[in-house]
């Protein structure tokens, strides 16, 4: 939480060259007549009944400072937070992330899970230990390669040559598999 604004102003100050910036000699002064005071208990001010009041109650303010000051040192001098603890409820080390007891038994129930669907083809997850066959035990590759073809653009002759792959053959059950590819090469 942030402090609120200051709501005081500075009687003085002693650097600037504005009007509020106090005399030296003022200052050297003030501090002499402070010293003088505060060396007789500030008897003079303390037996005025003007004054009195207003030194006690300024005596009441420093004196709550100096309170103040000891405790804002004591935790800006802390090297580690003294209030960890090792549960849910206290602080924890690190960037520890809690959880409730019910998030807890959520995750334990995996109560967000979806049934999965199973398929009946290839291309979906099928049940059971289905075996994924490798493509070939043994094989006969032909290659075809077909006419060449000459296309004329503004550019010049393009060729083309077609070549069709073909690879036949068993897989590791014994079925029998074709594999076809096809590509057109083009000549510059």
């Amino acid at each position: 939480m942030a402090l609120s604004s200051a709501e005081h102003e500075p009687f003085f100050v002693t650097t600037g060259t504005g009007k509020d910036k106090a005399d030296t000699n003022d200052l050297a002064q003030a501090t002499l007549a402070w010293s003088d005071s505060k060396a007789n208990g500030c008897k003079r001010y303390l037996s005025d009944p003007t004054l009195a009041p207003l030194v006690y109650q300024l005596q009441k303010m420093q004196n709550e400072i100096d309170y103040l000051r000891t405790e804002i040192s004591a935790n800006k001098d802390k090297a580690t937070f003294p209030g960890f603890g090792t549960s849910n409820s206290t602080a924890l080390v690190g960037d520890t992330t809690t959880i409730s007891g019910a998030q807890a038994s959520a995750i334990t129930a995996n109560t967000a899970k979806t049934s999965m669907a199973l398929g009946t083809s290839g291309s979906t997850a099928l049940a059971g230990d289905t075996k994924i066959p490798t493509y070939e035990t043994s094989s006969d590759t032909n290659i075809e390669i077909g006419n060449m073809d000459a296309t004329y653009t503004n550019k010049g002759v393009a060729y083309t040559l077609p070549i069709v792959v073909t690879q036949s053959g068993t897989d590791k059950l014994g079925n029998p598999t074709t594999l076809t590819k096809t590509a057109t090469l083009i000549l510059t």
